[in-house]
């Protein structure tokens, strides 16, 4: 740490709000954005601005994760964490069936409660007995860095967003074809944008894409106003652009997150939104319900049913925010994997605020819990009828 990661580096409202939720400040260098521009089938994108109805902050901001990162390890060792830097875990410890602690580089560490927080790769996951719900959808994004030389460069005021991605037209192929997934240019500041692509694994050419190809391939439609030109780490353009590119576990994909002394937080439990990609909201929400759970369980007594209970309590917990939530995300993306569907919702759909405002607030979670405008009580009745 810090370390680069693949990250389309939002920071959503709901990921602000948790932000507040932690009693952290929001340094006053991070980019903001007042809002999204979506784009579908029309050249010009539809604009809306985060809804203030839903009792979360109007505003997202940006900043290059490996920044973000360390921002949140400071404020653990802050908080008393003790940190521990280049151990590489190799696994876990069991006192028959119960995880114990971890292992490694030559290391025993030994604890009455382990969180696996490794992301996609959930490396004590299946040990502790939760494995991964195959059924459950992944995606796969990349991401590099642009900058605007242009006559007009792309609005720094919201996250740009492309519901349908075009592929440069070709002598072979006159015909502008479709990419199956979706684009972002999201504004760091100063010009600079973060911008990738991601595709769901309910789209039929998923696992025979090549991402960072597809990624320059779809840069190349972007306005040419806008003068958008690949550059590096220390800003300057390049000839090769610097893409990564990860995996993206989604829906809940764990049928338990708490079993046999481990908690599962975040990307470990698939808890990315199939909705939009977004996971950091959802890793900071997660993270401060299993502290809490940790909590209760320390004041009963680890050993305790009482302990045990208030541990178990955690998994409830993510089931009874998320799950109705991440079953409707689910649904999600196999419509928007089915390309007639797709170009249905991008026809009639997009060009229909009223829909767009309710497809945005469902998508970016800003629909409040309980209460709120009818647009809410609208979603949060839907989200019941179809999956009771």
């Amino acid at each position: 740490m810090p370390r680069v990661k693949a990250c389309g580096d939002a920071l959503t409202p709901r990921a602000v709000a948790a932000l507040g939720m932690l009693g952290l400040d929001i340094p006053s260098h991070w980019h903001r954005s007042v809002g999204i521009a979506v784009y579908g089938d029309h050249d010009g994108p539809y604009l809306f601005d985060w809804p203030a109805s839903s009792g979360l902050p109007t505003v997202s901001c940006t900043v290059p994760r490996s920044e973000f990162d360390s921002f949140m390890l400071d404020a653990a060792r802050s908080a008393g964490v003790q940190v521990r830097l280049g151990v590489a875990i190799h696994g876990p410890i069991t006192d028959g069936k119960r995880v114990i602690g971890v292992s490694g580089d030559g290391e025993i560490f030994l604890a009455p409660v382990v969180i696996d927080a490794t992301g996609a790769s959930a490396r004590l996951a299946v040990p502790a007995g939760m494995p991964r719900l195959q059924q459950r959808p992944m995606a796969v994004a990349a991401r590099g860095y642009m900058r605007s030389f242009g006559t007009e460069s792309p609005d720094e005021q919201r996250l740009h967003s492309w519901m349908a991605m075009a592929e440069p037209a070709s002598p072979d192929s006159p015909e502008v074809a479709r990419l199956v997934g979706y684009g972002w240019v999201f504004p760091m500041g100063g010009g600079l944008y973060n911008v990738g692509i991601g595709q769901l694994s309910t789209s039929a050419s998923f696992g025979r894409t090549d991402y960072k190809t597809a990624l320059v391939d779809w840069a190349k439609t972007l306005p040419e106003k806008w003068g958008m030109t690949w550059v590096g780490a220390d800003g300057a353009p390049v000839d090769t652009p610097e893409i990564m590119s990860a995996a993206l576990p989604m829906g809940l994909n764990r049928k338990v997150v708490y079993r046999n002394g481990t908690l599962l937080v975040g990307d470990a439990a698939g808890l990315v939104s199939p909705y939009d990609g977004e996971g950091v909201s959802w890793g900071m929400e997660s993270g401060m319900w299993a502290g809490e759970a940790v909590a209760a369980a320390k004041t009963a007594g680890f050993s305790t049913s009482d302990g045990e209970a208030a541990l178990q309590a955690y998994h409830w917990r993510v089931k009874a925010e998320l799950g109705r939530y991440y079953r409707g995300g689910v649904a999600f993306t196999k419509l928007m994997g089915n390309p007639t569907i797709l170009a249905a919702c991008l026809k009639y759909g997009l060009p229909r605020k009223w829909v767009m405002r309710l497809v945005n607030k469902m998508m970016a979670g800003l629909v409040a819990p309980q209460g709120g405008p009818l647009d809410d009580r609208i979603l949060r009745l839907l989200l019941r009828v179809v999956f009771p």
